[in-house]
C-alpha cells in the first residue's frame, strides 16, 4: 500500500512545473483552459463533479489545501492543533484575509459556510462533526462540534477519531463563503460566486464561457496570471484543433490519438500522461426493477469486455480495473476479484433471473453524460450486451441533466465516474455504497448491505494501516460481487499543455482538462 503513493508522488514530482526549478514567475496574461461542458454549479455547498470544482478552487479558499503530493496544508487557516484524542480540531485562522467583496474573513464564516454545505450535496464531508447529523436531519438549530472560540479560531470536535480528517478540510464542500453575499444573492450565488480564492468571478455565457480575474486582495499577494477563461467546447476533436491552432493553452488528448501524439515531433513535448485516483464504472439503481434482481446485474457484468474500451479507445493509456479503488490511491489491492468475461454464464444468470435470451426484458436505457468518448464507450456496451440479448437504448444527456437523473434515481443503468475527493478508500467506498449515503449524498446506486455497512464503519473509525485497509478490501469485494458497480477503467490524465504554460502542477486528483490545482502558481513564459 505504501508503494502506491510513493510512485504517485515521484510522478508527481517528475511533473512539476517550471517554478519548481527555480523560475521567476512572469506576471501577466490570460491562461485559455477549457472544459467538455458547462459546470453545473459555482457554488461549493452544490457542487458534486470535476468540471465545477476546477472553476470553484480558483474563486475560493478552505482553511488547509491539499498540495501536490496530495498533502494537507495551511490555506486559510495558519495553523492547526489536533487533540492526543484524535477528536478535537483547534484550526488559527490568518488575520487580514478578505473576500473579494473586501470585507474581511472571520471564524463566523467558518461555522455558517459548514453548516450550510452540511445540508447540501455532499453532507458526508461534515458528518464526523459532533452533531452533524442531528444538524442535517433538522433535530438540532446547529452543528454542536462547530465553536468559535473567537473572531480567529474555531474549533471542531468529532464524534470519534477519524484519520483523513484533515483531507475533509480541504475538500471544496468545505469552502469558506460570505454569509452577506450568501442571503443577498439567494439562488443567484450559484452564478454568482464570491470567496477569498486567487480568481475573483468575472462572467459566465452558458455553454460559451467562464471568466476570472486576478484578485489583488488575496492573502499569499496577486497570483501572476491576470485571468483566466475556461471554454465550454464538447467535442474532443474541436478542442484539439483548437489548441492546435493556438487558440488553447491546455486541453485533453482525444479518444484514439493518444499514441500518435506522444508520437508526434511537434506535440510530444507537449503531451503527459499519468495517472488519477479516479474509476470510469457503471452503476445500476438496485432500488428498481429489473435491477433490484443482482442476477441481472451479474449477467450485465459477465458480458462486458472492458478490454475493447482500453486497448482499443484508449490505446493503452489508462489503466484496466480489477475492481474499484484505483492502483495510485494508498489501500488500493491487486486481490479484488473482477466478475470474468463469460458470456455463456450471462446468458445463464439471464435465463435464472426470467429473461432467456433477454426476452421479456426489453430495452433498457443507459444513460451517459455528453462527450465523444463517453459516447463510444456507451456504443461498445451496446454491442457488446446484444450478444447475450440484451438491448440499450442509449440516451445522451448534457451534465447537469444526467447528474439530476442519476441523482433523483430516474436513470436505471447510468455510467458514473469518481474522482477521490481526497487519497483514502474511505472517500470512494464510504461514499459511494453506504447506505446513508443514498441519493445525491454518493451512493446512487441506492446500495444496501448491513454487512458492507459494517465493515464500512469500522474502517472509518480506525488509524491508518493494514487493518484498516483490510475491511476496506473485503467490502470492496462484497460490492464487485454484488455487481453494484462495474468498473471499466482506471483513469489517468492525458492532457496537451504549451511550452509556455509554466508551474502547472499535474495532481493525482486532477483530470485533463478539469485540472483541480491551484492555478495561483500558474504563470506565462511568453
Amino acid at each position: 500500500m505504501r508503494k502506491a503513493a510513493v510512485l504517485t508522488v515521484v510522478v508527481l514530482a517528475a511533473l512539476a512545473g517550471a517554478a519548481a526549478r527555480g523560475e521567476a514567475p512572469r506576471p501577466g496574461g490570460t491562461l485559455r483552459a477549457v472544459f467538455s461542458a458547462d459546470p453545473p454549479t459555482l457554488d461549493p455547498a452544490q457542487a458534486t463533479d470535476t468540471t465545477s470544482s476546477a472553476v470553484i478552487r480558483q474563486v475560493f479558499d478552505g482553511l488547509l489545501e491539499l498540495d501536490e503530493t496530495l498533502t494537507p496544508v495551511p490555506a486559510l487557516a495558519r495553523s492547526v492543533r489536533v487533540s492526543p484524542d484524535g477528536r478535537v480540531y483547534t484550526f488559527a485562522l490568518r488575520p487580514g484575509v478578505r473576500f473579494h467583496n473586501g470585507r474581511e474573513l472571520r471564524a463566523a464564516d467558518v461555522k455558517y459556510s459548514f453548516e450550510r454545505a452540511a445540508k447540501g450535496k455532499r453532507p458526508w464531508v461534515f458528518e464526523k462533526i459532533a452533531g452533524a447529523r442531528d444538524f442535517t436531519k433538522g433535530a438540532a438549530g446547529a452543528i454542536a462540534g462547530v465553536r468559535v472560540v473567537d473572531d480567529l479560531t474555531v474549533e471542531l470536535r468529532l464524534d470519534r477519531p477519524f484519520a483523513p480528517f484533515l483531507h475533509l478540510m480541504a475538500y471544496d464542500a468545505a469552502a469558506v463563503v460570505p454569509r452577506d453575499e450568501v442571503e443577498r444573492r439567494g439562488p443567484g450565488f450559484a452564478s454568482h460566486p464570491v470567496g477569498t480564492g486567487a480568481f475573483r468571478f468575472v462572467s459566465w455565457r452558458r455553454d460559451d464561457q467562464v471568466v476570472l480575474e486576478r484578485f489583488p486582495g488575496h492573502f499569499r499577494g496577486p497570483a501572476p496570471l491576470e485571468r483566466v477563461v475556461f471554454r465550454i467546447i464538447p467535442a474532443e476533436i474541436t478542442r484539439f484543433n483548437e489548441y492546435r491552432a493556438g487558440q488553447l493553452d491546455l486541453t485533453d488528448i482525444p479518444t484514439g490519438q493518444c499514441r500518435s501524439v506522444q508520437a508526434d515531433p511537434q506535440l510530444r513535448g507537449e503531451a503527459a500522461v499519468w495517472p488519477t485516483l479516479g474509476t470510469h464504472g457503471l452503476r445500476f439503481n438496485v432500488e428498481k426493477p429489473p435491477f433490484s434482481d443482482a442476477r441481472l446485474r451479474r449477467a450485465l457484468a459477465h458480458a462486458i469486455d472492458p478490454t475493447i474500451v482500453v486497448e482499443r479507445l484508449l490505446e493503452g493509456c489508462v489503466h484496466p480495473a480489477r475492481g474499484i479503488l484505483p492502483p495510485a490511491l494508498p489501500g488500493y489491492s491487486p486481490a479484488i476479484r473482477r466478475p470474468p468475461l463469460d458470456r455463456e454464464r450471462a446468458k445463464r444468470l439471464l435465463a435464472e433471473a426470467g429473461y432467456p435470451g433477454g426476452r421479456g426484458l426489453g430495452p433498457i436505457a443507459f444513460n451517459f453524460n455528453t462527450g465523444d468518448l463517453n459516447q463510444r464507450i456507451a456504443e461498445v456496451l451496446q454491442a457488446q450486451l446484444r450478444e447475450i440479448g440484451v438491448a440499450l437504448e442509449l440516451r445522451r444527456l448534457d451534465w447537469a441533466a444526467h447528474i439530476k437523473v442519476v441523482d433523483d434515481g430516474s436513470a436505471v443503468f447510468f455510467r458514473q465516474g469518481w474522482i477521490a475527493d481526497y487519497p483514502d478508500p474511505e472517500n470512494f467506498l464510504t461514499v459511494l455504497f453506504h447506505s446513508r449515503n443514498i441519493g445525491a449524498a454518493g451512493n446512487t446506486s441506492r446500495y444496501r448491505n448491513p454487512a458492507v455497512d459494517r465493515l464500512l464503519d469500522e474502517a472509518d473509525a480506525m488509524t491508518s494501516g493494514p487493518a484498516r485497509f483490510g475491511r476496506y478490501h473485503q467490502a470492496e469485494q462484497t460490492i464487485v460481487d454484488d455487481a453494484a458497480w462495474i468498473s471499466l477503467y482506471h483513469y489517468s490524465s492525458r492532457a496537451l499543455v504549451k511550452r509556455h504554460v509554466k508551474g502547472l502542477e499535474r495532481s493525482a486528483l486532477s483530470s485533463a482538462p478539469e485540472f483541480l490545482v491551484p492555478l495561483r502558481k500558474v504563470w506565462l513564459d511568453r
